[in-house]
């Protein structure tokens, strides 16, 4: 048996353990994701979200669906018209977790009948309704009243964190990685300064903490499929305090440029002013009444910040042998970090018409 049909086979044993209607009548592979291995389940009377949780990255899967069990029933009683909320499931002992023989972690949510994924904003368009999506899951969280929530991954976005683990990471050159990335390697020793700008900015109390994504992309939306709107924020492992900035840099980091996230070609790794307005606009519709001043204009400086330190850790996880990101091919981390570096280049060259657009959007 393979790899992958071993895994399925343990998907399709671990399932009927979840409070579900009826008996399993397939399960299926679901692709996409970085972290976490993920199936569709089917009953006679419906379908099923089946993961198994990467508790390497979350080692403390139990605070995970703490958090999300908590934030999805706030969502739930407040969604606007049309929204659709994520429904976890129970497992046989009244918890959110299913665990196997061999100590695998395992969740299951309702499937979302009638929404699709979208990969990548094909235009401005669709990053103006994505940025929108999120700054409202942030404004409605604002007023969050349930149970505090955990910090998921201590320290997710400390940017000087993730610049002293890749420095480490350099310079044990564990797999002798290092000579090949020597162009990136410079590149972010000579932006070091970027490590510590939204780290002060809080300090200086122009960044408030708050209830934040922490990974807001067009991939954790769940599209209408009808009408194409927005339906449902996902993805909330790394839904914890910190700042809205964090979720702005990552809004700006995914989509302001054409080009993929591994794109080989670095001439399309570029930030279009079109794109950034379109975000900027978005999301402060989304958030309208929550940022402060400074937070806005804080924004342009958090897009650089947020592609800096995705750059830092696509590089450090390539110089670590590609230990925490899945890869499809050799390189693929390396090509990641240099499309963030050079996306990053670009917002540095446009950096006053972008700090006009935050103001003007």
């Amino acid at each position: 048996m393979t790899e992958d049909a071993d895994l399925l086979a343990r998907a399709a044993t671990i399932a009927p353990r979840f409070a579900i209607d009826g008996a399993v009548s397939m399960v299926e592979p679901h692709a996409g994701g970085h972290i976490h291995d993920s199936f569709v389940v089917t009953t006679p009377a419906r379908r099923w979200f089946l993961q198994r949780m990467n508790t390497r990255v979350f080692q403390e899967p139990e605070r995970v669906m703490d958090n999300i069990a908590a934030v999805t029933a706030f969502l739930a009683r407040s969604a606007p018209r049309g929204d659709r909320a994520l429904t976890t499931v129970r497992s046989g002992d009244g918890g959110w977790l299913a665990r196997n023989a061999t100590g695998e972690c395992w969740r299951m949510f309702e499937f979302l009948e009638g929404t699709v994924t979208r990969a990548t904003a094909a235009n401005a368009s669709d990053a103006q309704v994505t940025a929108h999506a999120f700054g409202e899951f942030q404004r409605r969280l604002a007023a969050y009243d349930g149970p505090q929530l955990h910090v998921t991954i201590p320290r997710f976005h400390d940017t000087e964190r993730r610049l002293r683990a890749f420095e480490r990471a350099a310079r044990v050159d564990a797999h002798q990685r290092a000579k090949g990335a020597a162009e990136s390697i410079a590149f972010a020793l000579a932006r070091r300064a970027l490590a510590t700008t939204l780290a002060d900015a809080h300090m200086r109390g122009e960044a408030p903490r708050r209830i934040a994504h922490n990974d807001a992309k067009i991939a954790n939306i769940l599209f209408d499929e009808t009408n194409g709107a927005p339906r449902c924020v996902v993805d909330l492992d790394t839904v914890m305090p910190g700042l809205s900035l964090y979720d702005f840099g990552d809004l700006v980091r995914s989509m302001v440029s054409p080009g993929a996230e591994d794109e080989p070609d670095l001439s399309r790794a570029r930030a279009e002013p079109d794109r950034f307005a379109a975000i900027v606009r978005g999301y402060r519709m989304g958030t309208e009444g929550l940022l402060t001043a400074a937070e806005r204009r804080l924004l342009p400086a958090a897009a650089e910040t947020i592609v800096y330190e995705q750059g830092l850790r696509f590089l450090t996880d390539h110089l670590e042998g590609d230990s925490y990101y899945r890869i499809t091919r050799p390189g693929q981390n390396l090509d990641r970090c240099r499309v963030q570096f050079a996306l990053l280049e670009s917002l540095e060259r446009q950096r006053p018409v972008f700090a006009r657009l935050t103001e003007h959007p």
